[in-house]
């Protein structure tokens, strides 16, 4: 029988999620699409390493990205414009066409943004702050967004007509 404390669809990250709102003092978001911790009014995504590797990670929601490797009690804060710029190489997403949707990381490209627990706040806070700071590119996410959603509605429009026929 499957654990019932975890989350997500691979429910793997819960207990990355609690440790992290744990030492940051943040909370649960009220609702999961926001995120997995926030503070202040700021959220953060947080993902538990999986295989040297972070699964579906979302630069549409430009917000911080947090991951903890457990083997290793090793955590990185990523700013949300860091994320972006980490999958904008990428020429495909994870099951999807669109990288920006969702993506693989690898856990190699992660060391510039190593943190103690003890500065995880301070961190966040940082990330933050640079990431604000490019309003533009935060802009740009939105859109691609929006356009995802609008043409996979279009899609399922479409198709469901389709098959009426």
């Amino acid at each position: 029988m499957a654990k019932t404390s975890k989350s997500g669809i691979s429910k793997t990250g819960n207990k990355a999620e609690e440790l992290f709102r744990g030492l940051t003092s943040s909370l649960k978001p009220p609702k999961a699409a926001l995120g997995d911790a926030v503070k202040n009014g700021i959220y953060a995504e947080v993902k538990k390493v999986s295989k040297d590797t972070l699964n579906q990670v979302r630069a549409v929601k430009y917000i911080t990205l947090v991951a903890y490797n457990p083997k290793t009690n090793t955590w990185y804060v990523v700013p949300a414009c860091d994320v972006v710029e980490l999958i904008a190489g990428k020429e495909r997403g994870q099951h999807t066409e669109n990288p920006f949707e969702s993506a693989t990381l690898s856990l190699r490209h992660l060391g510039p943004y190593n943190v103690s627990s003890a500065d995880l706040s301070t961190a966040w806070a940082a990330a933050v702050v640079k990431s604000d700071g490019k309003p533009l590119l935060k802009q740009k996410m939105d859109e691609v967004l929006e356009e995802c959603k609008k043409l996979s509605s279009e899609h399922k429009d479409e198709v469901r007509e389709m098959l009426k026929a």
